[in-house]
């Protein structure tokens, strides 16, 4: 009987020795890694890499409404940085300038009160004279946008360094428009057209672009254009077509003369430099593979928003105008004094991006 109680726990010994390796020390061999995704193609959930580091939350100000082509793109990176790291990176967009304004995107972000933020690069000319280039309107062609900023992003970076940030996400904002009121509308073929009005501005060269074709440029902020629109405080204004509509200016002014005239409107989405430099490289590659999905999506929806924006203008009885290329170069001609001008306050990096900018194509430099 002895004998076949041992012979049982014998028997039940050896065949537990497969679950529990039975004494032996070679580890069970590691799963084969999944297989890198195709460049251009967002992972789903699970293909993250094992070694991205410990999660991170990030927040992001965003001055555009979600119905913006620009908010829209903002919070497709979001979404994919959390998709593409399987939850690793949690990315909380804040819109509608809820957690700092276009005006101090990049003071947030240099100073580490945002980790990132989107605002217009002309509200901190004063603060680094560097970019001051990118607001003289002329300087380069918007119908070549994509490669002007090839050319310029690696002095931009170098600037911006400077400042405690880095660029992530550029944004096309297609060609500049006048913007006239009621009182003055009117299609603009030449200078004469605006000579005299009182046209908003949104920084100092714009400024003085405005004033070489014989204009007064009066700077008023985004959160007061409606209203002085309406009443009358000035007479339209020249920007950005995606500006003046988020900001529904052209329901007091909606008599629109497209230019063929580069838009100030840089405008990217910024980092913490300390905060990227925080990140595990597999963070960083996920997020810059993100960056550029939500960039070609932000091309995307810019034409789409480009059609509500006309269609806007008709329904609200206004007009469009396209100048002809004569009428644009006449333009472009009174703003290259501005250059020149601006060579001798920008400093060092500021004169590297002029040299970037006007060896950029154009069709009419």
């Amino acid at each position: 009987m002895l004998k076949k109680v041992l012979l049982l726990v014998l028997v039940l010994i050896m065949a537990a020795c497969p679950l529990v390796g039975c004494g032996n020390d070679e580890p069970a061999p590691a799963p084969a890694p999944a297989p890198a995704p195709e460049a251009g193609d967002a992972p789903e959930a699970g293909d993250a890499p094992a070694d991205l580091g410990k999660a991170v939350n990030l927040n992001l100000s965003s001055p555009y409404a979600v119905t913006d082509y620009r908010g829209k793109a903002l919070v497709d990176f979001a979404d994919l940085c959390k998709e593409m790291s399987d939850g690793n990176i949690n990315i909380t967009v804040f819109p509608n300038a809820t957690l700092a304004t276009s005006q101090d995107a990049l003071k947030a972000t240099g100073n580490g009160s945002a980790d990132m933020a989107c605002g217009n690069l002309s509200f901190n000319v004063s603060e680094v004279p560097a970019l001051a280039p990118l607001d003289i309107h002329g300087i380069y062609d918007p119908n070549h946008f994509w490669e002007t900023y090839e050319l310029v992003k690696p002095t931009l970076d170098e600037i911006l360094a400077g400042v405690n940030a880095k660029t992530l996400i550029m944004f096309d904002e297609g060609e500049s428009i006048f913007y006239l009121n009621e009182k003055n509308k009117k299609d603009v073929h030449s200078p004469a057209d605006i000579t005299g009005l009182r046209l908003r501005d949104h920084g100092l060269w714009i400024g003085k672009s405005i004033a070489s074709w014989g204009a007064s440029p009066m700077t008023v902020m985004p959160a007061d254009l409606a209203v002085a629109l309406e009443r009358g405080t000035v007479d339209g204004g020249f920007t950005g077509w995606p500006f003046i509509y988020q900001c529904r200016g052209t329901d007091s002014a909606p008599y629109i003369t497209y230019t063929g005239i580069s838009c100030s409107g840089w405008a990217p989405l910024t980092i913490n430099l300390d905060k990227w430099n925080s990140l595990t490289p597999a963070q960083q590659a996920i997020m810059e593979e993100a960056a550029a999905i939500a960039t070609e999506n932000s091309n995307k929806y810019l034409e789409e928003y480009n059609v509500e924006f006309e269609q806007s203008i008709a329904d609200l009885g206004g007009t469009i105008y396209h100048m002809t290329p004569e009428e644009t170069q006449v333009f472009v001609d009174a703003t290259k004094p501005l250059i020149d001008e601006a060579r001798e306050s920008s400093g060092e990096l500021g004169n590297a991006l002029i040299d970037a900018l006007l060896a950029a194509p154009s069709d009419y430099r």
